[in-house]
């Protein structure tokens, strides 16, 4: 699928942002932080909320397959809510945000990054790096507030390809109206930190145990971040899968937001395979929150496992 086949998807077609019952009904949660350590470095685990995704946006499974997967992973299968997480590293000096959440830009049931982070003690301005996964709204909407940065001494990381995609003022004027969205708070974003933004390509050393890895396919600079320090290592892959039931099992299956569907498949593929074989830790923006584990090979696709609590 070629790039600008996405720009024909209707982003609300399928994406409902309605109230879940039960929050609704009042219930409370203990608040979604989660601290855990990779060698010497702290990483938390942040969410940001959710969203409900439906079979409307996936390609190479419909509504019946899609609610047999949910039902196999005693899930509810009239609806799936999808995790939005990101996640804070603190290295020596360094306090890097990777992906800021939506803010604002996605409805009620997302935006709470901003209270998650002050729970976990850290303050806006406390946060030295924001890298960016990719230019999404549910990845960058938070590191704006009201056209102005939310992180005031935070430098803006992200991939020279996917800053090129969708600052394209062409590519924009090709997209349907409902589309545009995206590439104007991709514009925003990177225009607020004009003066503060680093641009790399291909793999790159971004800060002391931090290397930017392309994983590209969902937008064409995707990103994943390798974190390591004393022999120990997570990769935190962005959205290498957005419906953990079906995509794991069937990495064939693709959702309407990747730019190049096919891409995104191999390079889906790819990757599965290579931390099942390396036995690789791995974090991921919609995984069920902390989305933090491992995947193993299992038949023909594989499965996630979450790793235990670190007690110590």
């Amino acid at each position: 699928m070629e790039r600008r086949t996405f720009l024909k998807f209707a982003p609300a077609a399928g994406l409902t942002l309605s109230a879940h019952p039960l929050l609704a009904q009042g219930l409370s949660q203990v608040a979604a932080v989660q601290r855990f350590t990779v060698g010497g470095i702290t990483v938390t685990a942040l969410s940001d909320g959710y969203l409900q995704l439906d079979a409307s946006l996936l390609n190479g499974a419909d509504e019946a397959r899609l609610q047999q997967a949910l039902t196999d992973a005693y899930l509810d299968p009239s609806r799936f809510l999808a995790a939005v997480n990101a996640f804070l590293v603190e290295s020596g000096e360094n306090t890097v945000l990777i992906d800021a959440g939506t803010g604002t830009a996605m409805g009620p049931n997302l935006g709470q990054l901003d209270t998650h982070l002050q729970t976990a003690g850290v303050a806006a301005g406390d946060i030295t790096h924001v890298l960016c996964t990719h230019l999404h709204p549910d990845h960058v909407g938070g590191a704006v507030d009201d056209g102005a940065a939310s992180f005031l001494n935070a430098e803006l990381v992200v991939a020279q390809e996917d800053l090129d995609f969708w600052t394209n003022p062409d590519i924009r004027a090709g997209a349907p109206d409902e589309a545009r969205g995206f590439f104007d708070l991709a514009v925003g974003v990177t225009q607020a930190y004009a003066d503060r933004t680093t641009v790399f390509s291909g793999e790159t050393s971004i800060a002391p145990g931090i290397t930017a890895i392309p994983l590209p396919g969902h937008t064409p600079g995707h990103t994943g971040y390798m974190i390591e320090d004393g022999g120990e290592s997570l990769m935190i892959w962005g959205d290498i899968v957005h419906v953990p039931p079906m995509q794991f099992a069937d990495p064939s299956v693709t959702i309407a937001f990747d730019t190049d569907a096919e891409q995104a498949a191999a390079t889906r593929a790819q990757l599965l395979d290579r931390v099942a074989t390396d036995r690789q830790l791995i974090a991921g923006a919609h995984i069920g929150f902390p989305g933090v584990g491992y995947v193993a090979a299992a038949g023909e696709g594989y499965r996630f496992i979450p790793t235990r609590w670190q007690y110590e």
